[in-house]
């Protein structure tokens, strides 16, 4: 650790001053310590120790030159840094400089100088000195201060690093500041003056003469200011350099680093322990205060200084980093060991803000601070105003304040504290807690009685409102002469106070917000909007703001948004919130009967929350508008870790992967929001809130690409974010080509399966045939060696009988019909035969059609085929079916047609097979076609089963003008 001059002190009244005095709401652009929120990252929350340099390098992290090495910071983590090419000469890093370029440049204890472009270092130089201040002129050359016993200005340039001599104008010794000027001038504290060099020159001049250790910096407007006071001061003012000034009893050159913010107020790590801040330094009376662990700073021992991009302030100790954010609001009193309990506010009607808590009164007149006033000796229940007047509520009675004049109210004595006040015409209202709601009428307080509810829990609406709203737990009531009338209508829970003005009449409550619409109140639930649950304070601004106190902390809103939210059910309550996080004492103080909230002459809004008073400004609401950068910082994969990936290949079964990230916003890091995907993989932008890694598991082999997004602390998005590409290469057997023949395989495996089941099958069918045609053949073996043998034989018999009778005799009539009956059966069972022979195996009709024509033309039938089409396949089955209903037509016509002429026509020209049997015979009588059958006689109905079971069709019609025609068709 270095060693450090401790300078002797006395502070001045103003730095001493017990209660903190808020920047009035018209001064300058710069900030009171009171309007920054201050953090502070100790040691055990990760910081390195004794941080001698800071800066913010081009890729937005905030880098940390430290005793223990380089850090970088993104606002939620420390990492060290370790160049993979290269290495630092030393550890203790002394300055730090970010180059435009990307690179930064490194300042070490001994003297040595490093230069590290991303992941690569390269040193300069080895005096025996220690860098203390790095400058880039216009030009790009780095300058460097050093001091030591071989200290003094270096310039680095192609040549390395070059010591500055009096060739150059510059004297032996060492240097302890260099900067660079807005015109390019080159600025340097040396040992014994401070010396310049102008552009276009080639030496260093001196301007004024100084002790050492001086600082330099330069101001917003380009000038030139130097800590301490140099002895030549006439001289340093002609060369345009202006002396810091410095609070009473303290010596210079006081300063161990200087810096202004953008804000042109001058900030100092001092010599003597803590940071300085002077605004309006320039000005006749500048006005200082001193910054030390009382507010949070880690250690007295503070050195280096930085503004970020986004107007914080950063200053590194040898305990910590310590942060200053800009916020919106200010504290103007807070809760301390001398300032205890609640808090009232009123605001009167020239725009004079007071605040009390239980024994003293405050006031802050339009663009002034809050400043104490008075000091009572009872406890103060209550203030509230009375056009330019205010009213205050001791234990026993009212007290008017007129100018700086306080008189009692004259009015006996009221029945307790008094909790609201409010005025109606020349009438007074008051409301006491537990008690009830009085009103002041022929000298005396007379109690006023609610219909529905106990007296002790009614309140009287504050202020221009009494008299008018009261309210009980969850009720609102409107009294006119009639008496009081409850407001129907939504609830929100315990009612606090009421408000009128351009967004209507509202309602704070507990669980919500209510407006009277209609005469009745539609509420905004915190269920709905959170940020509108334990309201306690509300002001309707003139320019149709509403800014609403609760527990979430302070909304600001507009008419316009109330109005679509209350429209539309489904609407978002357009807000922004402010939380202590932007400046304000806590949350709203709960437990109020008034509004906690209330509007000053000069626009500020003025809020009592549960640890103190503080203020807004309309006017000055801190925006940040900078996008925040996105990086990724690492990729995890198979225990492999990638620091600052961008193209990352992987090896094969790689399935599970964690990606690291961070914003660089370093405001409020840790309200940086971030969405990511993986293409490919995601479906659309998955809402990661302020985690910030993601992890994939199961991913295949393939090249995917990994983006992510950012939103600062106000919500503005980095749209392009950053990305990775990640590519997984694959095992041989999730290659295409390994793919393709696994398809091949698979295919080849399925047609030699589909082969040999079709082989199965058609051995199965024909074994199936060659079993049918085997069968068939024996039915018709034993058709004729049995069945037709025996018949032939019995026909005999019968034939010897018709002989033994009487010629002529009815006995011989019916012998002879019987053996012309069983002289068809026997040609018709030939028929069978001789089908069940003729039918081998598969094939078309049409041969057998034939075969049947040549046999019954030999039974005297003459029977002409023809055939269009080409052949058609059926199986045995089918054909029999064909055959067997060709065969009935036939025998029909040889039988009833009385005719001998027959026509077969065969047509399967469209794929279908028709069969039509013509003949010119008598015809079937219209009443057999009507029942489908003859009485007693089965063929006809026979042929209409076949061709159902062929899945056919048949028609059997009378002829035109004479015959029969059966048509069968068949669909294959």
């Amino acid at each position: 650790m270095r060693r450090r001059r401790i300078w002797t002190m006395l502070l001045v009244p103003a730095i001493l001053a017990a209660a903190p005095a808020p920047a009035p709401a018209q001064a300058p652009a710069q900030r009171s310590i009171d309007q920054y929120n201050l953090r502070a990252w100790h040691l055990v929350d990760g910081a390195p120790p004794d941080i001698w340099a800071l800066a913010q390098a081009r890729d937005g992290f905030l880098y940390l030159g430290t005793g223990a090495g380089l850090y970088r910071f993104d606002g939620i983590s420390f990492e060290p840094v370790v160049p993979r090419l290269g290495r630092f000469p030393s550890r203790n890093i002394t300055a730090l400089l970010a180059d435009p370029d990307g690179s930064l440049w490194i300042g070490h204890f001994d003297g040595q100088v490093s230069h590290l472009q991303g992941d690569r270092v390269s040193r300069y130089g080895a005096p025996n000195a220690v860098v203390e201040q790095f400058a880039r002129g216009s030009d790009g050359t780095i300058w460097v201060a050093m001091s030591g016993l071989e200290g003094g200005l270096f310039r680095i340039g192609r040549g390395g690093i070059v010591r500055m001599g009096p060739d150059r104008g510059m004297p032996a010794g060492r240097a302890s500041s260099v900067v660079a000027g807005r015109d390019g001038a080159i600025w340097v504290a040396a040992e014994t003056d401070i010396r310049v060099l102008r552009p276009g020159s080639t030496r260093f001049a001196p301007v004024a003469r100084s002790m050492y250790r001086v600082r330099l910096a330069v101001a917003p407007d380009g000038q030139i200011w130097v800590s301490g006071s140099p002895a030549d001061a006439t001289g340093a003012r002609a060369a345009g350099v202006r002396i810091a000034p410095l609070p009473p009893g303290m010596h210079p050159p006081a300063a161990d680093r200087m810096r202004f913010t953008r804000d042109g107020a001058l900030w100092r790590t001092l010599f003597a322990g803590g940071v300085l801040q002077t605004r309006d330094p320039g000005s006749a009376a500048p006005s200082f205060t001193r910054l030390t662990t009382t507010q949070g700073l880690p250690s007295l021992v503070a050195v280096p200084l930085l503004e970020d991009h986004e107007a914080n302030l950063w200053i590194g100790t040898n305990l910590g980093l310590f942060r200053l954010r800009p916020v919106s609001a200010a504290t103007a009193l807070r809760v301390n060991d001398t300032v205890l309990g609640g808090f009232e506010l009123a605001a009167t009607q020239d725009g004079t803000v007071y605040a009390a808590n239980p024994h003293n009164l405050y006031r802050a007149r339009p663009g002034e601070p809050l400043r104490w006033l008075r000091r009572f000796g009872q406890g103060i229940a209550m203030i509230e105003a009375d056009g330019t007047d205010l009213i205050v509520s001791l234990q026993d009675r009212l007290v008017r304040l007129h100018g700086d004049s306080f008189t009692t109210v004259p009015a006996p004595a009221i029945p307790g504290p008094a909790a609201t006040w409010g005025r109606q015409g020349d009438t007074q209202w008051i409301s006491v807690a537990d008690v009830g709601v009085f009103q002041l009428a022929a000298g005396r307080w007379r109690p006023l009685a609610t219909p529905d509810q106990p007296a002790s829990r009614l309140y009287t609406a504050s202020g221009t409102g009494g008299g008018t709203w009261f309210y009980g737990q969850d009720r609102l009531y409107r009294r006119d002469q009639a008496g009081l009338h409850a407001i129907p209508g939504d609830r929100v829970g315990s009612i606090a106070m009421v408000s009128t003005g351009p967004a209507g009449t509202l309602v704070g409550g507990e669980l919500g917000l209510a407006r009277l619409d209609q005469g009745r109140l539609r509420a905004l639930s915190d269920s709905r909007v959170p940020e509108l649950g334990g309201i306690t304070g509300i002001v309707q601004a003139p320019d149709g703001s509403v800014w609403i106190n609760g527990v979430r902390g302070l909304v600001r809103t507009s008419k316009a948004a109330i109005d679509a939210a209350f429209a539309d059910p489904h609407a978002a309550l357009q807000h922004q919130l402010f939380t202590a996080a932007d400046g304000l004492p806590g949350v709203a103080q709960q437990g109020a009967q008034k509004s906690t909230a209330v509007r000053g002459g000069d626009g500020r809004i003025w809020v009592a929350d549960n640890v103190g008073i503080g203020w807004i400004d309309p006017a000055r609401i801190v925006h940040n508008r900078l996008p925040p950068p996105v990086t990724i910082l690492r990729l995890t994969a198979n225990d492999r870790s990638y620091a600052d990936p961008r193209d990352v290949a992987l090896p094969a079964g790689t399935a599970n992967l964690r990606i690291a990230y961070t914003a660089l916003s370093l405001a409020e890091s840790e309200r940086v929001r971030f969405r990511y995907r993986l293409i490919g993989v995601d479906r659309g932008w998955i809402d990661a809130g302020t985690a910030r890694e993601a992890y994939y598991a199961n991913l295949g082999p393939g090249s995917w690409r990994f983006q992510v997004i950012a939103a600062n602390n106000d919500g503005v998005w980095n749209r392009e974010g950053a990305t990775v590409t990640v590519t997984i290469a694959p095992h041989f057997y999730q290659t295409w080509w390994f793919r393709l023949l696994a398809i091949g395989a698979g295919a080849g495996a399925l047609w030699l399966l589909y082969a040999w089941r079709l082989r199965e099958q058609l051995a199965r069918t024909r074994a199936r045939a060659e079993a049918q045609l085997a069968e068939r053949e024996r039915i018709a073996r034993e058709l004729h060696d049995t069945l037709l043998q025996s018949m032939q034989g019995l026909m005999l018999r019968f034939q010897a009988a018709a002989y033994a009778t009487e010629p002529g005799s009815r006995a011989q009539t019916l012998i002879d019909s019987a053996l012309e009956r069983a002289d068809d059966v026997m040609m018709e069972a030939r028929d069978r035969v001789m089908a069940l022979r003729r039918i081998t195996g598969p094939g078309d009709p049409q041969p057998l059609i034939d075969d049947l024509a040549r046999c019954l033309e030999e039974e005297g039938l003459i029977v002409t085929v023809s055939r269009e089409g080409p052949p058609l396949r059926f199986l045995p089955e089918e054909l029999e079916q064909i055959l067997a209903i060709v065969q009935e037509a036939l025998a029909n016509v040889r039988r009833h047609a009385g005719t001998l002429l027959a026509q077969v026509r065969v047509n399967s020209s469209d794929g279908r097979l028709r069969i039509e049997i013509d003949d010119q015979g008598r015809g079937i009588p219209p009443e057999i076609i009507a029942a489908g059958e003859r009485p007693g006689h089965y063929g006809l109905k026979g042929m209409h089963e076949r061709a159902a079971a062929l899945g056919g069709m048949l028609e059997v019609r009378r002829g035109v003008p004479v015959g029969t025609t059966v048509r069968l068709t068949v669909v294959r």
